[in-house]
């Protein structure tokens, strides 16, 4: 099957809700199976900072038809969700305000909750879009037996307003996985200088991939202004490709 297909029956797969356990009780998510009967690798998909919504879960039906068992997770459940973010204050606010190392623990039991998955193979991959991307990394530096992340849109080092945040470039010495990093032509979160900063922080690793595709930050979530079809299609396949090579078909 080609791992980029999706059959009739994947694209109106609606998923199943599931409550992954968390540090101080159950998260929420998404739960997409692909669409042949035998155990696959899996993939836990992390959203941007607003939160869970029907990007993530576009997002993990996509990898479900890719031949992948795919969740989409709330990160921030444990906290009762993403508040209404209305402005850049809101969403500044929202950040800071956030015990990152809690929501990474939280995160880091959804691994394990769907490695033990009955139709999961024991290979693991994390995609995550800007702050779940960043998530994504900070937890690949650990043991939780990730075979690969890829990420869309992270800013690696924070603006100066979130100098409080956890920097994923920091931390990229210690990632275990290759990394396949898609990046936005114009984002002003990820400018070119950070671009270029990320890329020499990477030299020398093996099996990373790095692209940088038309569009603005957000251009590959379809519920957002940014969206843009043919960057997303494009990146999907890069996306696809990658982890076709480090998590392997069935």
């Amino acid at each position: 099957m080609n791992r980029g297909a999706r059959t009739a029956d994947q694209e109106e797969q609606e998923g199943e809700a599931v409550r992954p356990p968390g540090v101080d009780g159950a998260l929420r998510g998404t739960l997409f199976t692909p669409p042949a009967g035998r155990r696959s690798p899996a993939i836990v998909v992390l959203p941007e900072i607003d939160g869970y919504s029907a990007g993530t879960e576009a997002a993990a039906r996509r990898l479900a038809g890719g031949g992948y068992l795919a969740l989409a997770l709330d990160p921030f459940a444990g906290v009762g969700g993403t508040p209404p973010l209305r402005s850049r204050a809101d969403t500044v606010a929202w950040v800071l305000s956030l015990n990152e190392r809690r929501h990474l623990s939280d995160v880091a039991q959804a691994i394990a909750w769907l490695r033990a998955h009955p139709t999961a193979d024991g290979r693991l991959g994390l995609l995550g879009f800007s702050a779940g991307g960043r998530y994504s990394l900070l937890l690949a530096t650990e043991p939780h037996g990730i075979d690969a992340v890829v990420t869309f849109y992270a800013p690696p080092w924070p603006r100066e307003s979130l100098q409080t945040v956890m920097a994923s470039g920091d931390h990229l010495p210690r990632v275990r996985p290759p990394i396949c990093a898609l990046f936005a032509e114009q984002d002003d979160f990820v400018p070119p200088a950070v671009l270029d900063r990320y890329r020499a922080a990477t030299t020398g690793r093996v099996g990373d991939e790095i692209h940088v595709l038309p569009g603005r930050h957000l251009f590959a979530n379809p519920v957002r202004r940014a969206y843009q079809a043919d960057s997303t299609e494009q990146a999907w396949r890069l996306a696809l490709a990658f982890l076709g090579r480090h998590l392997g078909p069935h």
